[in-house]
């Protein structure tokens, strides 16, 4: 709204000064309507807050109830001819595996003397320029083809034109010796499904060179490495795969296999105490970060007795009920007692600090680390069920994730607590947003008014001030 500097010109009033006093006193109008969506935008902010806290206990309370993140295992044991990584699904105990023979990749390479030249054309002239090499393996869909003109029957081009066909083979070109060079086709897969059948068709001279039978073991071509499955033995029970690497023998279990012909070593398989207690470690940090974030948006700083208003530092939501709310149902399942060998949160070495204190720490939890590894290690299955219950409606984890999923619920007809508050704070931002413009309206126009009527008042009295001017002057001449 532009200030007006020329009203009472013509009356020789101070106008301007008394339309720019009345045009602050209205603006105050608007101000008090700024002041309140200021104050709903940090309490907006704040629930964002506290809602990203809660989401980071949720999924840090949803690992802590599922059955699959506490039947986790780890490999203990040592062994040289094969490592072991483990899942939820392997089980605990003790194995005997012996590695007898590692899977390997057949190798094929031309005879010996056979081509004198990597760069001189090795097919025989065709009627059509073309010949087409087929490389078939069992383990393979469908044959690597590749098709050469006459110019690429060089060994470079068969080599360039097998690897840019990016196949199951690969290709390379050996110099054994000046005037000796071999074309050496190796299998990227292991075993004896990955064996290679090297076949042209349409030259016969090609053929001669490079074909090769896997299956007959005959042609020109000669067997670097013969192509062979891994065997080993798991608690006297044989098992042949293709690969090395071998994830369906053992259940959970993915070996690796490296060497062969060694005496059985013995796998262990246990119970990976350290996953759970991160998997603790991690909820009781989240929880600690919750308490922290509400006493941040909750804080209340105390004034002076007599003061005119609060505090400027209190935190958005002082005194709110949702909070309150929040942090008593959670802190209320803490103390929940569960069936079982362990019916509470100290007894697996999770304590509770005073809620009312000045520790700095009131609320939140703390881990006695040794207690906590010990009843882990000794019996970690009763921490299991006292964390998940049935997995349904018992265990603290498993309540306080179906507590955190309704909280932080945003579907509709059934949003949470959150949700709603946040709700609520939107609605009333909008009202207060058409309030603004109502009265800026309003003001606009009352300020329109009073201009209307100070320059009708200018006016008026610069026609009586002319019109004292001349009876003034009038009274002069009649004196004289």
């Amino acid at each position: 709204m532009a200030t007006i500097s020329n009203l009472g010109v013509g009356s020789n009033l101070d106008l301007t000064t008394l339309y720019n006093s009345l045009e602050s006193a209205e603006q105050t109008k608007l101000t008090t309507i700024t002041t309140q969506q200021s104050t709903y935008q940090a309490q907006l902010s704040a629930y964002g807050k506290l809602q990203s806290s809660l989401q980071s206990l949720q999924t840090a309370t949803a690992a802590l109830s599922k059955s699959t993140s506490w039947n986790s295992t780890s490999v203990t044991s040592k062994n040289d001819a094969f490592t072991a990584t483990t899942t939820s699904a392997a089980a605990v105990g003790s194995f005997t595996v012996k590695v007898e023979q590692l899977a390997k990749p057949q190798v094929l390479t031309s005879a010996a003397g056979a081509i004198d030249s990597n760069s001189k054309k090795l097919g025989g002239e065709t009627e059509s320029g073309t010949r087409t090499i087929s490389i078939t393996q069992p383990d393979t869909k469908e044959p690597l083809t590749i098709t050469l003109k006459d110019s690429e029957t060089t060994l470079d081009g068969i080599v360039s034109a097998i690897n840019k066909a990016n196949g199951n083979v690969t290709a390379s070109v050996v110099k054994a010796k000046d005037g000796d060079y071999r074309l050496m086709l190796s299998s990227k897969s292991s075993g004896t499904d990955a064996s290679m059948t090297v076949d042209v068709s349409g030259d016969d001279t090609l053929q001669a060179l490079i074909g090769y039978d896997s299956t007959t073991k005959t042609g020109a071509m000669t067997v670097q490495t013969t192509a062979q499955n891994a065997k080993f033995v798991v608690n006297d029970i044989a098992v042949e795969r293709s690969s090395n690497t071998v994830s369906d023998a053992l259940s959970g279990v993915t070996f690796t296999l490296k060497t062969a012909g060694g005496a059985s070593e013995t796998l262990d398989v246990t119970r990976a105490t350290d996953t759970n207690k991160t998997a603790i470690n991690n909820w009781v940090t989240a929880y600690n970060s919750l308490q922290s974030t509400i006493a941040s948006v909750t804080k209340y700083v105390a004034v002076d007795k007599g003061a005119d208003s609060q505090s400027t530092n209190n935190g958005a939501l002082v005194g709110d009920s949702t909070v309150r709310s929040i942090q008593s149902q959670l802190r209320g399942l803490l103390t929940d007692v569960q069936s079982g060998t362990y019916g509470i949160l100290a007894q697996v070495g999770v304590s509770q600090n005073p809620v009312i204190g000045t520790d700095g720490a009131t609320g939140t939890l703390k881990i006695d680390s040794d207690k906590l590894t010990k009843v882990l290690t000794e019996n970690p299955d009763a921490v299991q069920a006292y964390f998940v219950g049935d997995g349904k409606t018992t265990g603290l984890a498993t309540k306080m994730n179906t507590t955190l999923t309704n909280m932080l619920s945003t579907d509709t007809g059934k949003s949470g607590a959150i949700q709603n508050a946040k709700d609520g704070i939107n609605s009333t931002l909008k009202t207060l947003s058409k309030r603004y413009d109502a009265m800026e309206t309003s003001i606009e126009t009352t300020m329109a008014r009073y201009k209307a009527q100070f320059t009708s008042l200018d006016t008026l009295i610069n026609k009586l001030n002319n019109t004292a001017s001349y009876l003034t002057q009038q009274f002069s001449t009649s004196s004289s």
